[in-house]
């Protein structure tokens, strides 16, 4: 294990409810889930952004996007950035599944799960970039940095 989760809270949360013509009841959501990472000596952040949107032609039942940022301190400083990425993703991504999941039901909706992901094997869409964090920021989300996209299990 190369982090210790410190803390973690919902720093954005936008949920919008849509009407729905009648005899629509299959939907295709393909939830966009983003993760921002920072890395200092001693701690991590992660911050991970999932949204739905629907686009033009497209009716979803539901719109939402939703940020939660995760603080971790280091155990393991011989760990590479993506190798903390991953075991950090593992710990807060559960999380992050059950508000959204929770945030549908208390819509009187049909509860909506976001995928499950395998972080081990899931591929990020291009390196990160370690990105120091300024005096006295560890506690902030990331400022600047790589964005990863991470894609579900099924369309690996």
């Amino acid at each position: 294990m190369y982090l210790n989760l410190l803390n973690y809270r919902v720093t954005e949360s936008h949920f919008k409810s849509n009407p729905i013509p009648k005899g629509i009841v299959n939907f295709r959501i393909n939830p966009n889930i983003r993760m921002d990472v920072r890395k200092g000596a001693d701690d991590f952040v992660l911050a991970i952004t999932a949204v739905v949107k629907s686009a033009e032609n497209e009716n979803l039942p539901f719109e939402f996007e939703v940020k939660l940022v995760g603080n971790f301190r280091i155990s393991d400083k011989t760990a590479d950035v993506d190798q903390l990425r991953i075991e950090a993703s593992k710990q807060l991504y559960p999380y992050l599944r059950c508000y959204v999941s929770t945030m549908t039901a208390n819509a009187n909706i049909v509860s909506y799960h976001l995928p499950l992901i395998d972080f081990d094997r899931a591929q990020a869409t291009k390196q990160t970039e370690v990105t120091k964090p300024a005096e006295g920021n560890a506690a902030k989300a990331p400022q600047k940095g790589d964005s990863i996209i991470i894609r579900p299990i099924d369309e690996v």
